[in-house]
């Protein structure tokens, strides 16, 4: 096995295509694919808010601010196009889909305040769309289950593994690295400060959801770095902000009216009910590949 890993890391330097382009990794064509795929099914059966819906109009105008305050470098070459939905259940969680939709579930809104603590979370799922989180995990994740052997076949044979047919249960389960959520946390805390958001909705948002785990906590609190230490890493980048810090935006209340007098009326048609299939590899527990940790 030793030998094997240094024939790779040979295999590796000499070649400069495959140093710069990882073989196992979606292109961004293929992660806008999986993603408006996924996004679409989910429009057709789950309970997806119509576009009317107070709730959803006051996320999509925070969404708009949020990609419009990503620094024009960082978007370059990408064909991301970011889209923003509610699904109406009552889970505390939000995840982002590989190419830009991104979603919500109401149960998380009504537990919001105020507009920045919305914005926290997008701007956190933005940035594992914009620097492509779940293409490396599951680069990565496939070299490790292909095993280093089979990795040297591959690459000799000179061929791209992916193979879109091939990951939509991956969709369903991958976890971010540690390394990811940080880099999202950060990022996020940025744009949403160009933005104009106040950077303090973000740790609001993780302290809430430290509370809602109770005892074992809830998946996120399992897949994602501790809520506490999330928090107080981000009460520590406000400390240090030279920047002046945007006030505090309340929520609309025709936003929060909604939340509390919603009727299936008011839903684009679905399934609903039972347990939502936007969970893990099991589809029974939370979307570990995109999920906001949050």
């Amino acid at each position: 096995m030793k030998q094997s890993t240094a024939l790779l890391a040979c295999v590796v330097v000499m070649s400069p295509a495959l140093a710069s382009a990882d073989p196992f990794r979606p292109s961004m064509a293929d992660q806008v694919k999986l993603g408006a795929d996924e996004a679409a099914r989910i429009r057709k059966e789950e309970p997806v808010l119509k576009a009317t819906d107070p709730r959803v109009i006051e996320l999509r105008k925070i969404g708009a601010d949020l990609v419009a305050a990503i620094p024009p470098n960082s978007m370059r070459g990408k064909p991301w196009t970011y889209t923003f939905d509610i699904i109406d259940k009552k889970e505390v969680n939000a995840f982002a889909l590989p190419g830009g939709p991104i979603f919500f579930y109401s149960g998380i809104l009504e537990k919001m305040t105020t507009k920045d603590q919305i914005a926290g979370v997008v701007g956190h799922e933005i940035v594992h769309v914009l620097n492509q989180h779940w293409a490396s995990q599951y680069a990565d994740n496939t070299k490790r289950r292909l095993g280093i052997l089979a990795v040297l076949t591959i690459l000799n044979a000179g061929d791209t593994v992916f193979d879109i047919a091939s990951v939509g249960d991956a969709l369903y389960s991958l976890g971010y690295s540690r390394k990811h959520e940080t880099e999202s946390d950060k990022v996020g805390y940025d744009i949403m400060m160009r933005a104009g958001y106040n950077p303090n909705g973000m740790a609001e948002t993780f302290e809430m959801l430290a509370k809602e785990g109770g005892g074992g906590g809830p998946e996120w609190a399992r897949t994602h770095p501790d809520a506490n230490k999330r928090v107080a890493s981000i009460r520590e980048m406000i400390k240090k902000e030279t920047r002046p810090l945007p006030p505090v935006r309340a929520r609309d209340a025709k936003s929060i009216a909604a939340g509390t007098t919603a009727s299936p009326g008011e839903r684009l048609p679905g399934k609903g009910g039972g347990s939502s299939l936007l969970w893990s590899g099991t589809r029974g527990s939370s979307p570990h590949w995109l999920d906001c940790g949050c």
